[in-house]
């Protein structure tokens, strides 16, 4: 499988943002690491913030896209409550006509 084919596919498009996330966290711990111990220059401040702007951003991504999954998720527990439902009122009603042919069928013995 060559690397575009690769990229395309959701295994792949999670790898290479996987590996973006590691790059940047790794980033942010060598940035983190600097600045306690005071040596952070004014470069590394302005890339320290740039990669916990973009970290935030991709949480606040991920969070609403989890938000939006539960919804969908709560969406279809309620069409499947309403069809289990609706499949519970038609056996009764089935249950219903069946006693009727029953008894028919019963009167209709009776009668002969």
């Amino acid at each position: 499988m060559n690397h575009n084919t690769r990229t395309r596919s959701r295994r792949g498009r999670a790898a290479t943002r996987e590996a973006v996330r590691n790059h940047r966290r790794d980033a942010l711990r060598l940035l983190l690491a600097r600045a306690s111990r005071g040596a952070l220059t004014p470069g590394d401040a302005t890339r320290l913030r740039d990669l916990a702007e973009a970290e935030i951003a991709e949480c606040d991504t991920l969070r609403r896209s989890a938000a939006g999954q539960q919804t969908a998720a709560l969406r279809l527990r309620h069409r499947v409550d309403a069809a289990e439902q609706t499949m519970r009122e038609i056996e009764a009603e089935r249950d219903r006509y069946a006693a009727e042919v029953e008894a028919l069928l019963a009167a209709k013995e009776g009668s002969r």
